[in-house]
Formats: C-alpha cells, structure tokens, sequence
C-alpha cells in the first residue's frame, strides 16, 4: 500500500509541475495561455485521433488478455487435482517431455495455484529451421516453443499458440506497431503516445477552473450534467471523465515510450537514477564448478531454494542451463487480487547450489523497483487484478476521449458556421433595407 501511495504521489508532481507554470503564465497573460492550451489540446487530438483511438481500445482488450484466454481454454489451463494421487517433481516432468517431444527443456513457469497447468519452453533440433510466425520478433526464438503440460501426469497439451493466442498476439502487435513493420509502428506509436501525453496536460489545463479559491466551481468539472443539453452532456463526458482517468492514463503514457524509444529510455533512467528492465535483460552469469564429470543438482532443490528465499506469492520461472558452465535462474512474479508484481531473482550455481547473485524487490530502494515495474505500470499488472480492473475502466474511457473530442470539434465548427451564415444573412437584409430607403 505504501508503494502504491508513493506512486499516486509523484505523479501528482509530476502533473503539478506543469500545472503551476501554467498557473504562473496565466496570471500574467489569462487569456493568451488558455488560448494556447486549447489549440494545442485541439489539434494534437485532431491529428492523432485515430492512432490513439486504435491504440486505446487495443489496449482495453488486451488488459484481461491472460484471463481471457484461460477462460475460453478452460481445459488447457485448469485441472482437477482431486483425481490425481500426486503431482509429479520437475526431474520426472522434463524426463517424460523431453522423451515424447524429442527436445530440450530451456524454462518451465510453475504457477501459484495448484490446479492450473505448467508451461515448458522447448527447443528442438528443426526449430533451427522454422520460420516464425509473422510479424514475430527474432528474439522470441530463444525462448523455443511453449507447450502446456499436466503436472500430475506430464502429459502435453500441445502448444500454447492456439487460435485465440494467436489472435492476442496479433492484437499486440496492432497495439505497439499498428501492424506495420516493428521500427515503424513503434515510431508512430511511441510518437502517438507522446503526444497523448501532452493532450492529457493540456486538458488538464482546460480542466483547472478559472478561479481557483472559488469552490463551486471545482465542483462543476467533477459531475457530469446529464440533464443538461446534448452539447452540455458531451462535454462533460469528454471533461470529466478524462479527469477522473487522469493518473492511471498517464501512468500509461509516460511508460509507454519507453518500450518504443531508446532515447526516452535512456532519459528515463538518467532521471530515475536506475536501468530499466535490468533484471529481465541482463546476461545470466556462469556455474563456477563447471565440470562434465561433476554431477549437478535436482532442479528440484532449486525450486525449493527459491522458494524459501522469497516471502512473495506468485508464478514461478525455473530456467533451465544448456551449456556446462550455465546457471539455474529462479524468478518469481507476484500475482493475485491485490498484490504488487514484484519480481525476485535468484542464480544458482547448478552443481553446488551456491547463490552466484540474488535481487529481492523489498531490498530495492523506490527507483530501482519503479524501473523494474515499467511494464506492470504500463499494463495494469502493477497491483494484480484490482490495479487491472482500474486499467481496463481508465483504457476505456480513454478510448471515447477521441470519439467526444472530434464530436464536440464538429458540433462546434457547425455552430460558428451557423453563426456566419446568420450574419451574413444579416448583412445582406441591412443592404436590402438601406437600398429601398
């Protein structure tokens, strides 16, 4: 809780910063400055419209990818425990996978409950061959193939690329590079959100009421009046709830760039004080005993190590050394209603069991863990399934915001073009008069 309280309050520094520039600007120049922030809002929204609506309500779906999923493929994912005697040790597991798909285990992700099944990530010899799916980062290679495995009998349930993940997968790709090629879809993307980002400043701007010591009219941006007009309805459907989805949709879009531009990373960490995605991104260090006579331990008791080490409830990565002087990794990812996604690494020397090197979230000071939450913050994962529901609520209001915006843009070009020709009617009539007298 406190973490998440720390998080709510440097973002609202972060929004406060802007917001007393403005205010100082506009103490001197009223009008000019909200003229400005107008334009700007209006225009930036005009033209990334579309991109931002494409973005958001991918974005929206793609919260509750995971439990989507599970859901459809129910029988994949879940088990029945009750009717199995036991569940089978991860030595008998890659034994019995590795013998009937003719390869080798590279990770297997255990998950917190018991009644779910495992994933292996395989790799066999006409891998080396096959062309990935399309649109497909290389780098995903080296993960191998994912295949659903039942824990209690080792059975394989067949790769985890089924019809529906693929079409997740897919709505990714829409998501992060509009289904263009990677550089360019990040390009446009990342420059989308960046953009977003101003709008949401701007708007803010719009929001703030004009005289700040009168309470009434606080109140007036916060309450949506739908007894009102058409009009009236519109703008406080685009204006107040844009308000209320302020700090989660800004969440969003300051960690969004950071997976499209590595000049924005690269800012983000000078200003953080702290490498972003070090822990998933470093290199895995070496077994120091590495011998072939030697025998290594049970990747059992590295599981249990591991799990001893760490106090956090969540899913489990064991990957598994392919070369003589590789090192066990365990990785447990917090997970759960509530709980924070936090991540702690271990690297275990696989012949002695010696801890090589050990990252536990709760040791970290706070800008190491936020540089190590940029993805959980970006999509939702950050407090488990309850900072999800908000994510999905604020992804989907901050998807209308371009459909209301370029709404309220059209009804308003309709009237100044009403009030024109009503004046040139006008006009013309005074003309007709001043002819006949």
């Amino acid at each position: 809780m406190f973490f998440l309280i720390q998080i709510i309050f440097v973002t609202i520094i972060l929004l406060a910063i802007p917001a007393l520039l403005y205010f100082a600007s506009r103490a001197m120049f009223p009008k000019i400055c909200r003229r400005i922030a107008y334009e700007v809002h209006l225009w930036l929204g005009v033209v990334s419209g579309i991109i931002l609506f494409v973005v958001c309500l991918s974005g929206t779906i793609l919260t509750f990818k995971t439990e989507i999923i599970q859901l459809v493929e129910r029988e994949r994912y879940y088990i029945d425990e009750s009717i199995y005697p036991r569940q089978k040790n991860i030595e008998e597991l890659i034994a019995i996978i590795e013998k009937a798909e003719k390869c080798k285990v590279i990770r297997i992700t255990i998950p917190d409950k018991i009644n779910k099944t495992w994933i292996f990530n395989i790799k066999k010899e006409s891998d080396k061959t096959k062309k990935l799916p399309a649109g497909m980062p290389a780098t995903h290679a080296a993960l191998g193939t994912a295949y659903i495995v039942n824990p209690f009998t080792g059975e394989s349930l067949g790769p985890q690329r089924s019809k529906i993940y693929m079409f997740f997968m897919a709505l990714t790709f829409l998501h992060r590079f509009l289904l263009l090629d990677i550089r360019t879809g990040q390009i446009i993307v990342g420059s989308a959100t960046l953009i977003f980002l101003v709008i949401v400043i701007t708007g803010l701007f719009l929001w703030l009421p004009s005289r700040i010591a009168v309470i009434k009219n606080w109140s007036q941006g916060l309450k949506i009046r739908s007894s009102k007009s058409r009009g009236a309805f519109l703008f406080d459907l685009h204006n107040t709830l844009g308000f209320y989805v302020l700090i989660p949709v800004v969440v969003m879009a300051l960690t969004g760039p950071i997976i499209s531009f590595k000049w924005y990373r690269t800012a983000c960490e000078q200003a953080l004080g702290a490498k972003t995605f070090r822990i998933a991104l470093e290199k895995p260090l070496k077994s120091k005993n590495a011998d072939p006579q030697k025998k290594r331990l049970a990747w059992d008791d590295f599981f249990e190590k591991g799990n001893k080490m760490t106090k956090h409830k969540g899913n489990t990565r064991l990957s598994i050394p392919q070369t003589q002087d590789g090192c066990v990794i365990f990785q447990r990812t917090g997970t759960g209603l509530c709980n924070i996604a936090s991540i702690d690494k271990f690297q275990f020397d696989q012949y002695t069991g010696e801890i090589l090197k050990a990252d536990l979230f709760d040791e970290l000071p706070f800008n190491e863990k936020i540089a190590s939450l940029i993805f959980p913050l970006h999509n939702g994962e950050i407090f488990g399934v309850a900072s999800k529901i908000i994510y999905f609520l604020a992804c989907m209001i901050a998807t209308t915001l371009p459909v209301t915006g370029v709404i309220l843009w059209i009804r308003k070009l309709k009237k100044l073009h009403k009030k024109r020709n009503n004046k040139n009617s006008y006009n013309i009539k005074k003309q007709e008069l001043l002819r006949q007298t």
